[in-house]
Parts: structure tokens; sequence; C-alpha cells
């Protein structure tokens, strides 16, 4: 599905699937944000082919955290020579291919996989003609990360699993899962406080699940974030 100019969702639940998958092109092919669970893999490959691109285009897969349902299928995009960047906090979940020693959640499964970048800090990556900014946001996982860059006059957001939008208009915004071992609460609420101080305004916020926000309201839903994560998560 083709969400703006050049931002396609490529897999996710209106495919079926665990986990958004975000499709960037680029000059020399196309960054995926994050890859979706182990058996998204021809999902994405069949709609990769829709907007005429291989599997073998994808030079990177930049993760928002290292749970199977966003990392689960990295290992045969790398195959396929793609580099896999996640933060450095989720990288033994990804060497693992589970959720950790101790961990009941046992379900969560996936193919191990030696990621090729590890994001110890707020940074900038340079793909092709894309500049896009890394926001370390520790509290879902140790090795959170949201992704931030500006493309054909616009301003992405992918925000992973630190929260996303809902509700009949997409103006509710919920922070996701804590069934993480590493899941804190009050890691969360400083990553909160850093992106509200950074006074992001983008237009697209993706998150990994439901439907993307648009708009110029857009902006808003990191306060709305905020707030619900005082209501609900200190």
């Amino acid at each position: 599905m083709q969400i703006r100019k050049n931002l396609y969702l490529v897999s996710g639940g209106i495919y079926g699937q665990l986990g958004n998958v975000w499709m960037i092109p680029h000059e020399k092919g196309c960054v995926l944000i994050d890859c979706g669970s182990p058996d998204s893999y021809q999902t994405i490959c069949r709609n990769l082919e829709y907007w005429g691109y291989e599997s073998t285009d994808v030079t990177d897969v930049l993760c928002t955290h290292g749970h199977d349902d966003h990392a689960g299928s990295a290992y045969l995009f790398q195959k396929n020579g793609a580099k896999i960047t996640v933060g450095a906090g989720d990288a033994v979940m990804m060497r693992r291919g589970d959720l950790g020693e101790g961990s009941p959640f046992l379900n969560h499964k996936m193919p191990v996989c030696i990621p090729d970048n590890l994001i110890e800090k707020d940074c900038v990556i340079n793909i092709g003609d894309l500049t896009i900014k890394v926001i370390t946001v520790p509290g879902h996982t140790d090795g959170s990360v949201l992704y931030y860059l500006e493309k054909d006059d616009e301003k992405w957001l992918f925000t992973g699993d630190m929260f996303c939008c809902e509700g009949e208009k997409g103006d509710i915004a919920v922070t996701w899962w804590k069934g993480d071992l590493n899941y804190s609460s009050e890691k969360l609420g400083d990553s909160f406080r850093k992106l509200w101080a950074l006074n992001l305004e983008p237009n697209v916020i993706a998150g990994g699940h439901n439907n993307p926000r648009i708009g110029e309201e857009a902006k808003d839903m990191i306060m709305t974030a905020y707030k619900y994560y005082m209501l609900n998560n200190r």
C-alpha cells in the first residue's frame, strides 16, 4: 500500500501479518523499517515486486527493536545482502532467536540473525540519498529506537512499539506490549520526556502496528502518547 509518494506499507495487519513493515526507496535500492514476523517474508516480497522492487533491492533493514514481529525475517534479507541495524540492547534477542532465558512467552521465536550495525546512541544514518536520524528510546525494550527523516518536504517518524496510533479517527495513541523481560516503565518515561523535548513536528507517524497518522495533527500524537504513558504506565 502506498502511503505517501515515497512511503509504502508492505506488510502488517492489513495483509494478515504481525508487525508493520515500511519501505522507502532511495537511489540505490530501498530501505525497510522493520521486517515483520518470520512468516512475513513472502508478503513483503510480493508487495515489493508489485511496486517494482526485488528482495535483493533491499539494502538495509532498520529495526525499531528486536522482537520477533519486527525483526523476525531479518535473516532472510541479510542472506540477500541487506545490512541489519538494531539497537544494541536488543541484539541478544536476535542472536538467540527468542526473548531471552526466563521469558514465559515461548511462542515468540525467530530465526537467529547476527545484526550488522548496533545503535549505541543517537546518531544519523546515511543510505543513498536518505538521511535518517536515529533516536534511542529504551523502555519497551532496552534497544528500542525511533527513525526520523525528511522526505519530499515532509517529516516522517517511525515509532515502532514505543507508541502506536489507533481509534476510529486515528487520534488515540497507546504504548504497546509490556511483556519483554527488559520492559521498564521508568526508562519509557525518560524516553517520552526526551522525545517531547525534541519538539519534532512530523506530519506522518508510522507505528509498528495499526494505521499511520497523516497530516498536520500527526505531531500532536506525541503529546497524546506521552499523556497515555503518564496515566497508564507509571
